[in-house]
């Protein structure tokens, strides 16, 4: 049943590749392969995906600072200066020989100035010992986050390969209709010539010219309709590589696979619940928010921890950083840190981070959903594709035939112009049904691929 259709499709891709091969020769020719390696090297949101799991790294690292220990160090020299200074004060001149009081009088002082070292160093130390799981939590949520981060990437990584699958698969879907329409224009071009040349010998009226005429130019507005089909499926597919939309572009006619899906409905959901990676970054999500719901709520608890001191000060630099069992000192102790009132600062928190947890479930059981459809969408539509196949297959030899006998009946004056150009359009009909059934189950293809999280063990 498939023989007469892989035929035309045979010579629908022998035909692309001669005309892409003048191509080649100035290395314009892109393979899909090519296409979504410059995507993934180009691609703005993927860069950021890279950049935000580099992010959410660096903040996993920064959680363990809330348990590991402090340890902190100063030291510091410098030397005091001060100049002479002239002010009144109080002079003890004597003492009075019957009270014993002393007499004191104002006078001007002058006192010199002086230079002076002052050199200290000084080692600290200070650790959280408990806090009611605060800590550990805010290191569950970092790597909850990281894990999210992750997941983002790799879907950022299968939104590229997915996108740029599609906007491939578009242009070339564009191009192929293309030609039908340009085989279409011929066609009509070819039939108008046909009728005028009867007419002009007197076999048909002069309506079937003008039929024929009305005809060829639906078809070139079609035609031309197209161009511009194909010059932004063109612009499409090198936005979708990070380059000018404008940047000239030819691409490879990739291979059909006209064999239905492997995957049955349930077994596909399946394996998407379990390595689809944007409902995995919903998953983390959740989790990062259900940590930050129990981090807000430890504020309500005491937090425990110890300190310790050990300093040395003294103008002289040999008795700071030299004999040292003197000149220091040292100070041991614990600290209990408990908020009694904050302004409902700790309320609000908790209810903020409670209504996170809220919605990252909600999100996840909206992506859940979303996932299941986009499977059953893709599988449906490739189905069809397939179903569409086999009908169109006996639609385009009865299209053909029809419009070799509308033809034939014309010329000898049995049918009508009619007749012919309703056998045109049931022709281009059936094979423009065939060139979009075509690409849009290979899009099919690569959509369900994406949302099963099967894309890396495509293409390794």
């Amino acid at each position: 049943m498939f023989k007469y259709i892989k035929s035309v499709l045979f010579t629908l891709t022998i035909l692309t590749v001669v005309v892409n091969m003048s191509y080649a020769k100035n290395g314009k020719v892109l393979t899909l392969e090519k296409c979504i390696e410059m995507g993934l090297k180009n691609n703005s949101q993927f860069k950021i995906a890279a950049s935000q799991v580099d992010r959410s790294g660096a903040n996993v690292m920064g959680s363990y600072s809330s348990i590991l220990p402090r340890i902190q160090t100063t030291f510091s020299s410098s030397r005091q200066k001060t100049g002479d200074a002239t002010f009144l004060g109080d002079v003890l001149v004597g003492i009075d020989t019957t009270t014993g009081e002393s007499i004191v009088d104002q006078r001007t002082i002058t006192q010199e100035g002086s230079e002076r070292n002052s050199h200290f160093a000084q080692i600290s130390y200070t650790q959280t010992l408990f806090d009611f799981g605060r800590s550990w939590n805010s290191i569950k949520q970092a790597k909850a986050s990281f894990e999210a981060s992750s997941n983002s990437l790799t879907s950022a990584r299968y939104d590229v390969y997915s996108n740029v699958k599609r906007r491939y698969f578009e242009l070339l879907k564009a191009t192929n209709l293309e030609r039908e329409y340009k085989l279409a224009v011929d066609r009509s071009n070819k039939q108008l010539n046909r009728t005028q040349s009867m007419f002009e010998i007197g076999s048909v009226a002069k309506i079937d010219v003008y039929r024929s005429e009305v005809t060829l130019g639906t078809d070139e507005i079609s035609y031309i309709t197209q161009q511009n089909i194909v010059k932004i499926a063109r612009a499409n597919l090198n936005l979708v590589m990070g380059r000018d939309p404008d940047t000239p572009l030819q691409i490879v006619e990739a291979v059909v696979s006209t064999n239905p899906s492997k995957y049955p409905l349930q077994e596909a959901l399946t394996i998407a619940e379990q390595n689809n990676p944007q409902l995995k970054r919903f998953e983390n999500d959740m989790r990062s928010a259900e940590y930050g719901m129990k981090i807000a709520k430890s504020a309500y608890w005491p937090s425990f921890g110890v300190q310790a001191t050990y300093s040395r000060n003294n103008s002289e630099f040999n008795r700071v950083y030299g004999g040292y069992d003197k000149n220091f000192s040292i100070s041991l102790g614990g600290q209990v840190s408990f908020n009694i009132f904050n302004g409902f600062s700790d309320t609000a928190e908790v209810g903020r981070q409670s209504a996170n947890h809220a919605i990252a479930k909600e999100s996840w059981i909206d992506e859940k959903r979303r996932m299941n459809f986009n499977v059953k969408q893709a599988l449906i539509s490739m189905e069809a594709f397939h179903r569409i196949s086999e009908i169109n297959a006996r639609n385009l030899r009865a299209a053909e035939e029809e419009y070799r006998l509308a033809q034939e009946r014309y010329r000898v004056g049995a049918g009508t112009q009619l007749e012919v150009t309703e056998a045109q359009v049931s022709l281009t009909r059936a094979r423009v049904t065939l060139v979009r059934a075509k690409y849009d189950a290979m899009i099919s293809q690569a959509q369900l691929e994406t949302a099963m999280g099967i894309i890396e063990q495509d293409n390794s």
